[in-house]
């Protein structure tokens, strides 16, 4: 406290300055990645005038994700109203379609969505993106803490967005979407790609060539995720609801997802996606009939024993719908079971 009054951290680093010399930087190597191999994230935050459904103009705090190729230059910018997981697995979908394709590696800052602790090489990956990433097969790279210029073909993207023309009012975010693509559209059609001197679209579309093709369906984005084993009734555990999965799973690992309204279950060692569920519901336990029927070809062990005749008709009436009906009628039911004429 008694330092705090007579001073400050930067009087002493005036001081310093005035009293020592300048301590000699260490160059540092530059690198231009090939083709395919890299691209660079970053998120930006802006004020956009956005109508609502009054038609009245509010200004509002949004934020682009923004992705660039290395190689090419090639820029996607991204709006979302968060920066939470889900935002940051969505973004990501939306920047890759941009793209074309999904490059080998892709180096990130060190925000909490990408990045659990650590930074540079000793970073420990957040669960969630890194499933993510093994879904897409890229590989994470963050940065080293407070070394931006280590990813600096983005952050000369993220300070070229000024080019945009923000003092217009848009209608919604899809609109805003619309103008930003354009615009970012129009601008690489003329900027030129310093490694191969032509237009950055044009190395990027030879470059597009090299990228990962994107899956028929993107993964959904997800906020949680959780490895289960399988239990020997062939169901797993997840926010305190039970779940069914097919039988060839029981006793191993599958990977749960908590998407926007649904639940996702992954085989953990392929990535291959297996079941369904809507997420979050009253119903506490969710048994899908099919899980337990026979899948020739898909497991090596004994599967479940088929359904009884009793066990038959009565799944039979309960699809059939809600009836009153008597306990005789259920008496004559298990009597023709038990003695079939």
């Amino acid at each position: 406290d008694v330092y705090k009054r007579q001073g400050s951290y930067k009087s002493v680093h005036k001081y310093v300055r005035a009293k020592y010399p300048k301590p000699v930087s260490r160059p540092f190597r530059r690198v231009e990645t090939p083709p395919g191999a890299q691209v660079q994230s970053d998120w930006l935050e802006s004020k956009v005038r956005i109508r609502d459904e009054d038609r009245c103009v509010q200004l509002r705090t949004l934020y682009g994700f923004v992705m660039t190729l290395s190689h090419s230059r090639k820029t996607a910018i991204v709006w979302s109203e968060s920066m939470n997981q889900l935002a940051w697995h969505t973004v990501h979908n939306e920047a890759f379609k941009r793209l074309g394709g999904i490059a080998a590696v892709n180096r990130i800052d060190n925000l909490k969505t990408g990045v659990a602790s650590g930074g540079g090489p000793r970073s420990v990956i957040n669960s969630n993106y890194a499933a993510y990433a093994r879904t897409l097969g890229f590989h994470v790279d963050p940065h080293e803490v407070r070394q931006p210029q280590q990813k600096g073909k983005v952050e000369r993207r993220v300070g070229a967005f000024k080019r945009l023309d923000m003092t217009r009012v848009f209608d919604d975010l899809d609109s805003l979407q619309r103008y930003t693509d354009e615009q970012v559209m129009r601008d690489e059609a003329i900027r030129k790609c310093p490694v191969t001197g032509k237009s950055v679209h044009a190395t990027w579309q030879d470059e597009r060539k090299l990228l990962r093709p994107l899956p028929e369906t993107l993964p959904a984005p997800f906020d949680l995720i959780k490895h289960c084993r399988v239990h020997k009734d062939c169901t797993i555990r997840f926010e305190g609801r039970t779940y069914s999965v097919p039988y060839r799973f029981a006793d191993k690992q599958v990977e749960v997802r908590g998407c926007s309204g649904v639940l996702q279950v992954y085989c953990k060692q392929t990535g291959q996606f297996i079941k369904q569920y809507p997420r979050g519901t009253d119903q506490l336990l969710h048994v899908a009939p099919d899980c337990y029927e026979s899948e020739l070809g898909l497991s090596d062990g004994p599967a479940p024993l088929p359904l009884g005749k009793m066990a038959k008709r009565i799944e039979e009436l309960a699809a059939s719908g809600v009836a009153v009906r008597s306990i005789e009628f259920y008496a004559a039911l298990a009597e023709s079971q038990t003695n079939p004429t």
